[in-house]
């Protein structure tokens, strides 16, 4: 691990100095386990977005999300930073839920979509990356938990309850794996996803892994690991070598790069319930790394279509045959 990455106030047992309130750009962070971490940026862009231009500064990023800290607010000049276990103490919504240090939202069938003459079902949704515009705001929400395919539930058959997972973890979530902050992450998501499924009494033959994009990484990498349904739209299986793109998504050195053998591990050990990869040999890089999953234990369905040029079009260009595949799943079993 690199020297950026270690707690250099533990290293040194360095805890007899108090941490102070507020940093500069270019300060030594003295890291003492405190809650909240601010710096002062000198200008309208917060952390973040200098971390991305400054190499100095990417390094002090890369240690606080190795100690554990998220950014969450930038008012004026001053970039705020609370540590993952307490940010539950920052938000107000109401229909955020908790199980262990994973954060989601469950809703319900309503109106005409609820039918108790029917088995209960479950989606459960892992987010894909924000938008552009938002890719590096300074809240949490924005980063870690955009509403992927809002409404999904008018177009899907009648008694589905939907669990949303946010992604709370270092920069940008961290596509739902372990990271060397958070080493029971993956773990700590298959229970809550289990948890639900006993809180609901829910069947496993009627719950479905879903998710597009890091969501699909999300999706492809548990669905697996937990053997439930699943469909994952252009995974991101693996951020290193040509795909690491400067290390945009601040994941190096935190997390493990190549996730394909553990896939693979999964599907050997256990492999009743059926998974679809959606992808495309249009996109390149990743239609690559997808392939590297042993294609007789998963469905690829590989889009050939010429308004495919890049990765987010992936699933903007098969939301036909997501649904269908998803209907499928849960109409199996009715």
């Amino acid at each position: 691990m690199r020297g950026f990455l270690t707690n250099r106030g533990k290293a040194k047992g360095n805890f007899d100095r108090i941490a102070k309130e507020v940093y500069q750009l270019y300060e030594q962070i003295n890291f003492v386990d405190q809650k909240r971490t601010q710096i002062d940026t000198g200008s309208d862009n917060n952390f973040l977005q200098l971390a991305r231009k400054n190499h100095e500064i990417y390094n002090t990023y890369k240690e606080l999300l190795a100690n554990d800290y998220i950014l969450y607010f930038h008012q004026k000049t001053i970039s705020k930073f609370y540590k993952r276990q307490h940010v539950q103490e920052l938000f107000k919504r109401d229909d955020l839920k908790r199980h262990k240090d994973v954060f989601y939202t469950l809703d319900s069938p309503i109106g005409r979509k609820l039918n108790e003459e029917v088995p209960k079902k479950l989606l459960v949704i892992f987010t894909c990356m924000t938008d552009a515009k938002r890719y590096d705001s300074s809240l949490i929400p924005n980063r870690m938990f955009p509403k992927f395919f809002e409404g999904i539930e008018r177009s899907l058959v009648k008694n589905v309850y939907t669990l949303r997972l946010m992604d709370l973890n270092v920069s940008h979530g961290s596509h739902y794996i372990s990271t060397t902050n958070y080493p029971e992450y993956e773990d700590d998501i298959q229970s809550t996803i289990l948890n639900v499924m006993d809180e609901l009494n829910i069947d496993r033959d009627n719950v479905v892994i879903y998710g597009g994009s890091k969501g699909g990484t999300g999706a492809i990498y548990h669905g697996t690991a937990l053997d439930l349904n699943t469909l994952a739209v252009d995974p991101i299986v693996n951020i290193g070598g040509a795909l690491e793109q400067n290390d945009r998504r601040f994941l190096k050195n935190l997390r493990n790069e190549d996730l394909v053998p553990q896939i693979n591990a999964h599907l050997k050990e256990s492999n009743s319930f059926t998974k679809y990869v959606i992808c495309s040999e249009n996109v390149e890089l990743y239609y690559k790394q997808t392939c590297r999953i042993e294609q007789d234990n998963i469905n690829k369905v590989n889009l050939k279509d010429e308004h495919i040029t890049s990765h987010p079009e992936v699933s903007r260009n098969s939301v036909p045959e997501q649904l269908t595949i998803l209907n499928n799943f849960f109409s199996t079993h009715i």
